[in-house]
């Protein structure tokens, strides 16, 4: 059995989830007695560990007539919401959408119970979804779901196996794979150039001069620009699911980062607290205040929609060739490479955690090298520095 440690009112408590009398899932806090307050982290955790041994030997006394009795629907549903407090809200809204739109509706149909669900079953799903014109890995993300069900009955020991260890999953042939783009450093130096006075004009610049992600650059605020230092720390990303704008930390611990910022950036990023400054002013109440760097002249957020829509139009007006605003991250990496930048320096610059992207993952340099990272990107790349009013 699985759970998490939650704080509520000053106190640890253990979150689980157990079937109640009538077969449905629920919910269960379960208090620790311990202060969340101070240095109890290892008391907690502690706690959790004991009071799951003690649940899951219960469970093991008794037997398994509900659970026996569950569909495999009503156990993917399970394991969505049980994995709700260790994931981020994006990822949990992209479970459930794929979810409720995919996956549901499939093993609806086949109306089975979790412990007959078979290796075929999973592998009509596979052959289904790539019929309904579903690239492999979108399939591969669904499986994420499907397996991870089936992994915590088997913890539970409502199966024996998991069935998706033998299922096959689609591959995908060579030539199909989305390969990332990179400009080439006259296209770049173009597009820095053509973006000039563009309301996108600050987002673009932080993708292609500092590889920031699309959720990066928009969650960038003022406070985590150091004028006096000349860096920035990349430690929010902005995401948008549905209706909803979503302000979280960064996804991993090398996302969080520190980078050197180049002497001309930071004479456009005074240009442009100025400007803003000027804005707020002339705007007066109707001016919506935040800390954020990328925002529209009357002070609101950019949205990440807006962004993806609108970049490949920006590219088409200037005659540009059509890349992903990911890749401005991917050319960032290629000009640093180019210039001879060494690999770890450009995984910290990237923000980097999979060995296969940049070799080695949580390698830190020291001051020196981030500021040489900086100086070899302004050399490729120049960056007009007023601000348009």
């Amino acid at each position: 059995m699985k759970g998490s440690l939650q704080k509520k009112r000053d106190k640890y408590y253990v979150v689980v989830y157990q079937k109640d009398e009538n077969g449905k899932l629920r919910q269960k806090w379960i208090p620790t007695g311990i202060s969340s307050k101070g240095r109890n982290q290892t008391k907690a955790d502690a706690a959790l560990h004991r009071i799951l041994t003690e649940l899951e030997a219960q469970n093991a006394k008794s037997t398994s007539f509900l659970v026996t009795k569950l569909k495999f629907v009503e156990a993917l549903l399970a394991w969505v919401e049980y994995k709700k407090y260790e994931i981020r809200t994006n990822t949990y809204e992209l479970y459930t959408l794929n979810l409720n739109k995919h996956i549901m509706p499939f093993f609806e149909k086949k109306n089975k119970l979790v412990t007959e669900i078979t290796i075929d079953d999973i592998e009509d799903y596979y052959k289904a979804k790539l019929k309904e014109g579903l690239s492999v890995e979108t399939i591969k993300k669904h499986n994420i779901i499907i397996r991870g069900t089936l992994e915590r009955e088997l913890d539970k020991g409502t199966i024996s196996v998991n069935p998706c260890d033998r299922a096959r999953l689609p591959r995908q042939n060579r030539q199909d794979r989305f390969k990332g783009q990179a400009y080439t450093v006259e296209q770049a130096n173009k597009l820095l150039e053509v973006i000039h006075g563009e309301v996108l004009e600050p987002v673009i610049m932080l993708g292609l001069l500092f590889g920031m992600r699309r959720s990066e650059a928009l969650g960038l605020r003022w406070s985590d620009i150091d004028l006096e230092k000349q860096t920035i720390v990349i430690s929010f990303t902005t995401t948008q699911m549905r209706t909803l704008l979503m302000d979280e930390h960064t996804k991993s611990a090398t996302s969080h980062r520190m980078l050197s910022v180049m002497d001309d950036v930071i004479g456009y990023f005074k240009r442009l607290k100025a400007q803003q400054e000027a804005n707020k002013r002339e705007y007066g109440d109707k001016y919506h205040d935040s800390d954020f760097v990328c925002v529209w002249p009357d002070g609101r957020i950019i949205l990440p929609g807006y962004v993806s829509h609108n970049f490949k139009k920006l590219l088409a007006k200037y005659s540009l060739p059509e890349i992903r605003f990911h890749d401005l991250r991917h050319t960032a990496g290629s000009l640093l490479l180019a210039q001879g930048v060494n690999i770890k320096q450009i995984q910290e610059f990237l923000g980097h955690s999979d060995v296969t992207t940049t070799l080695n993952i949580y390698v830190h340099t020291d001051e020196e090298a981030k500021k040489e990272t900086a100086a070899a990107m302004g050399k490729v790349l120049k960056l007009r520095t007023e601000v348009d009013a």
